[in-house]
C-alpha cells in the first residue's frame, strides 16, 4: 500500500482489528499463535537455503522459525499492513543460524509494488515457500489473491500454504458474525465461504495450483461442549476474560445506555438456541483448514 493512496475498508478493519492486539498478540489465549507457527514449518519445511516469502506475518510467528529451518544462505521476507504487528517481530532476535529475514511494511494483495519481494524473485528465480498464516479470510478478493501470488512461486517446485477457520460455528465464529450483526457492528471480512475442506482446494484449483494435500488440524483451543441452558454463563466469562468481547460490549453500551447489557444478553440468548446442534448442544474450539499446492512447471 502507497503512502498516498487511502486503505480500503478490508485494511481499515484488519488494521482496527490487529492494532491493539500486536503487543500481546503471541501469548494470547494461551499462546496457540506460537504453537500454529511452527506447525507451518513442520507441515511445509523448506528445503535448506531457500526462500520463504510469509504474508501477514505479523509478530513474525512463521516468519522466524522459517528463518531458522532455511539456515544460513537461506531468506525470509515478512509482509504485513501492521505497522505495530512488525514491529513486535522486528524486536525480536533472530534464532542462531538462521537465514537472513527482511522485515517489509505493506498490502499482501499488492506485492507487485513491493520491491524486496519482486528482487527475491529475479535473483532466485522465485520463492520455494509462500505462507499465509491465519489471515485468508481478511482479503477482499481471495481468488484474486492467490491467483497473483502463484507467478512469485519457483516454476515446478514452489509450494503455497494457507489455513482457514473451519466451517464450525464456534464462540469465535459466533461472536464476529451473527452477534456482530445483529449489533449492526459488522466486519468487512467473513468466513462464510467456507463450506468445508473442499472450499479452499477449489481456490487453488482454479488458480492453477495442483493440491497436494489438505487436511483438518487439531483444535488450537481446548475443545468444550455446552448445554442449552449455559448461554449466560459463558456471555458473562468470555466478557469478563476476552478483550474481543469486551471491546464489542464497551461499544454497544456506549450506543445503546442504560440497559444494554441485559438487552444484548437476550440477543446472545436467541443467538446461542440458533445455534445448538441436533443434540441441543454448542461446540467450542479452534480447528483449521490448511491447503497445500505446487506451482506446475
Amino acid at each position: 500500500m502507497s503512502s498516498t493512496q487511502a486503505p480500503n475498508v478490508f485494511i481499515r478493519e484488519t488494521l482496527a482489528q490487529y492494532t491493539p492486539r500486536a503487543a500481546t498478540y503471541d501469548s494470547a489465549n494461551g499462546g496457540w499463535h506460537v504453537e500454529l507457527g511452527q506447525d507451518y514449518v513442520a507441515w511445509l519445511p523448506p528445503p535448506k537455503g531457500g526462500a520463504v516469502l510469509d504474508l501477514a506475518c505479523g509478530t513474525g510467528l512463521v516468519s522466524l522459525p522459517y528463518a531458522e529451518a532455511v539456515g544460513p544462505g537461506g531468506v525470509v521476507v515478512g509482509v504485513d499492513v501492521t505497522e505495530a504487528m512488525l514491529n513486535e517481530a522486528k524486536a525480536k532476535p533472530l534464532p542462531k543460524d538462521s537465514g537472513e529475514v527482511k522485515w517489509v511494511l505493506g498490502d499482501i494483495t499488492d506485492l507487485a509494488s513491493i520491491d524486496t519481494v519482486q528482487e527475491v524473485v529475479k535473483d532466485r528465480g522465485g520463492f520455494d515457500v509462500i505462507s499465509c498464516c491465519s489471515a485468508f479470510v481478511l482479503l477482499e478478493s481471495r481468488e484474486k489473491a492467490v491467483k497473483d501470488w502463484i507467478p512469485l512461486l519457483k516454476p515446478g517446485t514452489g509450494k503455497l500454504i494457507i489455513d482457514m477457520p473451519t466451517e464450525d460455528h464456534s464462540l469465535q465464529y459466533l461472536l464476529n458474525y451473527p452477534l456482530r450483526q445483529a449489533l449492526g457492528k459488522t466486519m468487512a471480512f467473513n468466513q462464510n465461504w467456507v463450506k468445508d475442506i473442499h472450499s479452499l482446494e477449489k481456490i487453488f484449483q482454479d488458480a492453477g495450483l495442483e493440491v497436494e494435500e489438505s487436511f483438518r488440524t487439531r483444535s488450537y483451543i481446548p475443545e468444550k461442549w455446552y448445554t442449552a441452558d449455559q448461554a449466560t454463563e459463558v456471555f458473562e466469562e468470555k466478557t469478563r476474560g476476552s478483550g474481543l468481547w469486551q471491546t464489542l460490549i464497551k461499544e454497544w453500551t456506549i450506543d445503546q445506555g442504560e440497559g444494554a447489557i441485559e438487552k444484548l444478553k437476550q440477543v446472545w440468548s436467541t443467538i446461542w438456541k440458533e445455534n445448538l446442534n441436533a443434540e441441543g448442544k454448542l461446540w467450542d474450539g479452534h480447528k483449521l483448514y490448511v491447503t497445500i499446492g505446487r506451482r506446475r512447471e
